[in-house]
């Protein structure tokens, strides 16, 4: 299975903010990250990229 970690953009800088992530959804400025062990984590920001190949998204300020 594919599991994303998830890093927030912020100052050049990239911060990870959760892995195991198997579903990110927007909800307008808000992303809702759902883990493989069930743990939810909601934020506001925007998704600026995702790598399947690198297994890793990317989000910023929204």
């Amino acid at each position: 299975m594919c599991e994303l970690s998830v890093f927030r953009e912020i100052g050049g800088q990239r911060e990870l903010v959760m892995e195991g992530v198997i579903s990110l959804t927007t909800r307008g400025s808000r992303l809702l990250l759902e883990g493989i062990l069930g743990d939810v984590q909601e934020l506001e920001g925007r998704v600026l990229e995702v790598s399947i190949v690198s297994q890793q998204a990317l989000i910023g300020s929204p």
